[in-house]
């Protein structure tokens, strides 16, 4: 017999009622069915209670006794009327598509806009099936396969500074200032690229439209940057791309994350997600004017991190 109890939420089984049948027919107590089920003997009144019905035993004569159907049926009745029934109704269907279009997530259209009275799961429900006229292309991150994890080599050498060199207050994220710099491409082909900044902290973007991906483009567009934001630190991976820096920032204050290691610049790797809701891989061509709005829509948006704050009211707050 167990001594202790399963906890709350962990419902009866049609087997646990078979037991429960059998051993109420053998009149045991409900105390002691409680602990041969590792369960509460509350539990095991209350079920006892609901689950007792009226049955003939011949003719003109009925008794009390626990049917272990009878309290299945009970149990799958109030389960269906415990759940209650959202409509969507064409004024929240408007709102969502409102949102969707200005590429909230459903997480963002409940908690940061309070009059969404309605759960993430069911938005995400009413999209899979089909309920919002959306489809996989409206998806913010579509799913996709499992890629091969790439090594480097065992001869590598960083391009700078290792990341595991990094102070505590940029780990941290103790202080505004601490960037990760990365680029992302729009298409395979030589292209137009995006140089990307965030703010370990606050998650403050900064996005530039690149002509290439060569390392004159990136310190140039890095310079005009600088006169712009007070940088205290830059993270970099090690791309060609950022083997330069030092020519342009102070190299004591570079530090390179180790190769196919892109969980060490996660802040810069999920904002570059928010990115592409916009600019989704394989886009050909983009434009001054829609890189600043890309810029201050991400800067605008709220984050779960920063208590669902956007990164401008984050550092308008201190």
């Amino acid at each position: 017999m167990q001594n202790h109890y399963t906890p709350k939420g962990k419902h009866l089984t049609m087997d646990n009622r078979r037991l429960i049948e059998r051993w109420k027919n053998e009149n045991m107590s409900n105390r002691k069915i409680a602990g041969l089920l590792g369960k509460a003997p509350q539990t095991i009144n209350n079920e006892v209670k609901r689950g007792t019905t009226l049955q003939q035993v011949r003719k003109g004569l009925y008794k009390k006794v626990y049917s272990a159907d009878y309290a299945q049926t009970v149990y799958q009745t109030n389960r269906k009327r415990s759940v209650k029934k959202i409509i969507l109704t064409k004024e929240m269907k408007e709102k969502i598509l409102h949102y969707a279009k200005q590429k909230f997530s459903p997480e963002m259209m409940v908690n940061k806009k309070k009059k969404m009275k309605v759960g993430i799961s069911t938005i995400y429900y009413w999209f899979h099936n089909g309920h919002l006229g959306l489809t996989k292309a409206d998806m913010l991150y579509p799913r996709k396969g499992k890629s091969v994890k790439k090594q480097a080599s065992p001869n590598f050498k960083p391009a700078g500074k290792s990341i595991e060199d990094r102070p505590e207050v940029i780990n941290l994220r103790l202080e505004n200032g601490h960037y990760e710099i990365d680029t992302v491409l729009l298409t395979r082909v030589k292209n137009h690229c995006l140089l990307v900044l965030t703010d370990r902290r606050s998650r403050h973007q900064i996005i530039r439209l690149l002509p290439n991906k060569t390392t004159e483009s990136v310190n140039q567009a890095l310079e005009g940057i600088l006169r712009e934001h007070h940088i205290l630190s830059i993270t970099a991976d090690n791309g060609t791309e950022f083997s330069r820096l030092a020519e342009v920032f102070p190299e004591e204050r570079i530090y390179y994350a180790h190769p196919y290691s892109s969980w060490e610049r996660g802040t810069n790797e999920n904002h570059n997600r928010l990115i592409r809701r916009w600019l989704p891989k394989g886009t050909k061509k983009t434009t001054l004017k829609e890189v600043a709005f890309i810029e201050n829509w991400i800067n605008n948006y709220p984050k779960k991190c920063l208590d669902y704050k956007s990164p401008s009211e984050f550092l308008m707050g201190g």
